[in-house]
C-alpha cells in the first residue's frame, strides 16, 4: 500500500464518489464547502506533524471524490418557462453532423440565445435538437434559429433499463428541443465554435467530404467513425454484425485506437532514432520516442473531435507514455491509478459510464491476467539458431502469442460488465477480436491517418492510400460478417447485479491466488458461501414464491405488465408494445427488465392486437423467452396457480386472487378488493399506464410515469404491498391518506 499510494488513493476516491452520488446528491450544500475542507486538511498536514500522514491524505482523496458529486453544474441560467409546454425561439451553432432517419434529423447544438415573450436571453447550454420534416443540409459550424418546444430528457423508469438521461448528461446534453417542421429552421450564417473548434472543423470538414466521395456507402460511415469519431452514419443494420461478433468497440474511438496509434508511432520513432549511432549514445531513445509519440496521440484525439471517451483514453495513454519518460514504466499499477484519478477528479460521473468501466477493467485485466496467460502458452519448439537467422519470424510469433494473451485477458475481464450493460455475450468474441482488431489497428487506421495527412499535399496520393485502407476495411467487414453469421455466435444473458459482479471478480482473483495465503483461502470460502446464498435467493424468488406479483412497467405509449403467479409460471400482458412503428419496446424495455429479474422464460403472452404476430419486434420476444402459449383472448375462465384469469382484447384481462381483482385496460390498470370486512369498503386503486394526464377518480390514482415500474404483491393471506422504482418508500396506507385529504 505504501509503496504504491496511488492505488489506495484511487480506491478511497471511488468510495467518496459513491458516497456523494448515493447519499449527498440531494443535499443542498454550498459549492465551496468541500474545497474549503480539503484545503484545511492539507494545511493541517503541512503545519501539524502526524505519525501517519497517509491516513489524512486518504481522507483528502475521499473528500475530492465527494466534491465531484456535490459541485455539479445546474441549468440556473435558463428561465423556468422552458419547463412548460410553450414554444420558444432558439438560436445556436451546430457542432456535430446531423443524424438523419427517414425525415427526422437529430444533432446537438450549442444554444446561445433563447427568445420568449418578446425578450431574449443569452445562454450557454448544449441541447439535443430534433427536427421533423428535415429538408435542409445543415453543416457543422452553421448558426441557425428555430422555434421549438423544450423538454427534459426522460427514461423508461424500470429496473435494468438503460439510463438514457445519464448518458445524454455525460455528453453535456440535458434538454431536448423539438421542431415540428423543418421549414421553420432559418440559417443565420457562420456560428461560433470557438478558436480551437473552428481550426479543427477546417481540418475535419474536407476529410468528411473526402471520405464521403471516395468510399462506398458501407465503408464511409465506418471510416468516418474511426478517423473523425463521428458515428452518425452507423445504422443499426450496420452495427448488428459487429455486436453479434463482439467487436463493436472498434467503431468507437477509445483506448484501443489511441493505444495502437501510440504503439505504432513509438516503435517507428524508436527504430528511426536507433539508426543514428550518435543519438543512441547521447540520449535514451526510448524516452525521446515516448516524448515524440505524445504529439501524434494528441493530434489523433483532436482529429476525432476530442469526445468524452477519447479524452479519457488520451489521458490514460499520456500517463503511460510519461511513465516511460520519468523512468517508472514498470510501475504500471500506479500509472493506471493516476490516469483514473485524473479522469475522476475532473469528472466524477465518469465512474458510472460504460466506456470508463470497460476501458479500465480491460487494461487492469491485461496488466494482471495477460502475463499469466502468456506464461502458460506453450513455447514453440524452434531453436535459437533458427531465430538468429529469422528474426522476422520470431517477432511475428512473439506478437501473435502476445496478442492472444492480451485479447484473452481483456475479453475474460469484461464479460461481467458486458453482461450487466448489454445483456449480451458473444461466444466468438475471442477469435473475432484476434482476426479483426489487427486488420483495423495495423492496416485500416494507419492508412486512414496517412491519407488524411497526405490530403494536404496530394489528393491523388491520399485517394490511393485510402483505397488501400478501404480494401483492408472490406476484409475486416467480411471477417466480422463471417463470425456473426454463425448461428450461436451471440447469446442474450441475464443481468448480474453489482454485488454479483464484485463476487465474480473476487472469486476469479482468489481462485488464482488462494495458494499464496491462508487469508486468501478464507476469503475464497466466504465469497463462495455468499455466491451460493445469492443463487439460492433468486431460485426461491423465481420458483418457490407463494405470492402473486404484478409488475406494471413504464413503457411510454405501450402498456406492459408482468404477472408472476404463485410458483414459477409467468404471463406477459401487452398492449401496443410490438407494433411496427415506434420504439422496439420488447428489446429496450421488456427484455432488459426480465433479464434484470433473472427471468429467461415466460409461459403466457397476451397480445391486445392479434395482427402484430408477424412483426420482428414480437419475434424477438418469442425467440428469446419461448412462451408456450400466445393468445389475444380467453373464451373461458382459466385458473393458473390459484389465480383466475379471464377476458380479451376488448374488455381487457382480469385477474382474481385472494379477494383482489386486477383489470388491465388500454390506458390503466384498476385494482380493487371484491369483498367487505367490518362494514368498510376495501381500497381501490387506479394506475395510469399512458401519458401524464390527471384523471379524476373516487379512489387513489397513481401515474406510472411518476412512480416508475410498480410492483404489487399479494400474499396467500390477501395482504397487499406496493413497491415503486422511483419511490422506494411507497406505502399503501399513505396513498389512501393522501387521497382523502
Amino acid at each position: 500500500m505504501f509503496s504504491r499510494p496511488l492505488v489506495p488513493a484511487l480506491c478511497v476516491t471511488i468510495i467518496g464518489i459513491l458516497i456523494g452520488h448515493n447519499i449527498l446528491t440531494n443535499v443542498n450544500l454550498p459549492v465551496f464547502l468541500f474545497p474549503l475542507v480539503i484545503l484545511l486538511c492539507l494545511g493541517i498536514i503541512f503545519i501539524v506533524p502526524f505519525k501517519f500522514p497517509i491516513v489524512w491524505l486518504m481522507a483528502i482523496f475521499m473528500l475530492i471524490g465527494i466534491n465531484t458529486q456535490i459541485s455539479k453544474p445546474t441549468l440556473s441560467e435558463l428561465p423556468l418557462i422552458i419547463h412548460k409546454n410553450e414554444r420558444v425561439i432558439i438560436e445556436g451553432t451546430v457542432y456535430r453532423p446531423p443524424k438523419i432517419q427517414f425525415n427526422m434529423a437529430s444533432f446537438p447544438i450549442h444554444a446561445e440565445k433563447i427568445f420568449f415573450t418578446k425578450k431574449g436571453r443569452r445562454v450557454k447550454i448544449n441541447l439535443l435538437l430534433k427536427i421533423y420534416g428535415y429538408r435542409g443540409d445543415l453543416k457543422v459550424g452553421e448558426r441557425i434559429r428555430f422555434p421549438a418546444k423544450l423538454k427534459k430528457i426522460e427514461n423508461f423508469n424500470n429496473p435494468g433499463n438503460f439510463d438514457y438521461r445519464f448518458y445524454m448528461k455525460s455528453r453535456g446534453l440535458s434538454l431536448v428541443a423539438i421542431v415540428s417542421d423543418g421549414r421553420y429552421v432559418v440559417p443565420m450564417g457562420e456560428g461560433n465554435l470557438g478558436f480551437a473548434g473552428s481550426i479543427l472543423e477546417k481540418i475535419r470538414s474536407p476529410l468528411r467530404q473526402f471520405f464521403h466521395e471516395r468510399l462506398s456507402k458501407t465503408t464511409s460511415p465506418i471510416y468516418t467513425a474511426l478517423i473523425l469519431g463521428e458515428r452518425q452514419g452507423l445504422t443499426s443494420k450496420l452495427r448488428e454484425p459487429f455486436n453479434r461478433s463482439g467487436v463493436s468497440h472498434i467503431m468507437a474511438v477509445s483506448g484501443l485506437h489511441l493505444g495502437l496509434v501510440a504503439w505504432l508511432f513509438f516503435i517507428s520513432i524508436r527504430w528511426l532514432l536507433s539508426l543514428s549511432y550518435r543519438v543512441t549514445l547521447m540520449t535514451d531513445i526510448r524516452k525521446l520516442a515516448a516524448v515524440t509519440t505524445t504529439i501524434p496521440v494528441i493530434a489523433y484525439a483532436l482529429l476525432t473531435g476530442l469526445q468524452i471517451s477519447t479524452q479519457r483514453a488520451m489521458v490514460m495513454i499520456l500517463v503511460f507514455l510519461w511513465s516511460f519518460i520519468i523512468g517508472r514504466e514498470k510501475d504500471v499499477w500506479s500509472s493506471l491509478s493516476l490516469a483514473a484519478l485524473i479522469i475522476l477528479t475532473l469528472n466524477g460521473d465518469a465512474l458510472f459510464t460504460i466506456s470508463f468501466q470497460l476501458s479500465f477493467v480491460a487494461v487492469a485485466g491485461i496488466l494482471w491476467l495477460g502475463p499469466l496467460i502468456f506464461s502458460r502458452i506453450p513455447k514453440l519448439g524452434i531453436n535459437k539458431e533458427y531465430f538468429n537467422k529469422g528474426q522476422i519470424i520470431h517477432s511475428i510469433l512473439t506478437y501473435t502469442v502476445g496478442l492472444i494473451a492480451v485479447t484473452t485477458a481483456a475479453t475474460i475481464m469484461t464479460i461481467p460488465l458486458i453482461a450487466h450493460h448489454f445483456h449480451r455475450f458473444s461466444i466468438v468474441a475471442l477469435p473475432a477480436n484476434l482476426t479483426v482488431v489487427p486488420a483495423i489497428g495495423l492496416w485500416v487506421i494507419p492508412l486512414g491517418i496517412l491519407s488524411s495527412i497526405t490530403l494536404l499535399l496530394s489528393s491523388t496520393l491520399a485517394g490511393f492510400l485510402l483505397s488501400l485502407g478501404e480494401f483492408g476495411l472490406n476484409l475486416a467487414i467480411s471477417l466480422v460478417q463471417f463470425w456473426s453469421d454463425i448461428t450461436w455466435s451471440s447469446i442474450w444473458v441475464i443481468r448480474p447485479s453489482w454485488l454479483e459482479i464484485l463476487l465474480l471478480y473476487g472469486l476469479f482473483f482468489l481462485s488464482f491466488n488462494f495458494k499464496l495465503s491462508r487469508l486468501y483461502r478464507i476469503f475464497l470460502v466466504l465469497l463462495l458461501v455468499v455466491f451460493f446464498i445469492d443463487i439460492g435467493c433468486w431460485a426461491y424468488k423465481l420458483r418457490l414464491n407463494n405470492n402473486l406479483r404484478v409488475t406494471i412497467l413504464d413503457a411510454g405509449r405501450g402498456n406492459v405488465s408482468l404477472i408472476q403467479f404463485p410458483g414459477k409460471e409467468r404471463m406477459l400482458i401487452t398492449r401496443d408494445a410490438f407494433d411496427q412503428n415506434g420504439f422496439n419496446l420488447g428489446r429496450i424495455v421488456v427484455a432488459p427488465y426480465l433479464w434484470h429479474e433473472k427471468i429467461q422464460r415466460i409461459d403466457y403472452l397476451f397480445l391486445s392486437n392479434p395482427q402484430v404476430h408477424q412483426t420482428e419486434k414480437l419475434r424477438f420476444m418469442i425467440n428469446n423467452f419461448h412462451p408456450k402459449e400466445v393468445f389475444s383472448s380467453l373464451s373461458t375462465e382459466r385458473v393458473i396457480s390459484g389465480v383466475k384469469v379471464k377476458g380479451g382484447a376488448t374488455e381487457g384481462i382480469m385477474l382474481g386472487y385472494q379477494g383482489w381483482s386486477f383489470l388491465f385496460n388500454d390506458q390503466k390498470v384498476q385494482i380493487e378488493k371484491e369483498n367487505r370486512e367490518n362494514g368498510k369498503k376495501w381500497p381501490k386503486f387506479l394506475i395510469i399506464t399512458k401519458g401524464k394526464k390527471k384523471y379524476r377518480s373516487l379512489f387513489p390514482t397513481l401515474n406510472i410515469r411518476q412512480t416508475g415500474a410498480l410492483t404489487i404483491t399479494i400474499d396467500p393471506e390477501g395482504n397487499l404491498k406496493m413497491k415503486s422504482f422511483l419511490n422506494k418508500n411507497l406505502n399503501v396506507n399513505d396513498i389512501i391518506t393522501i387521497h382523502k385529504y
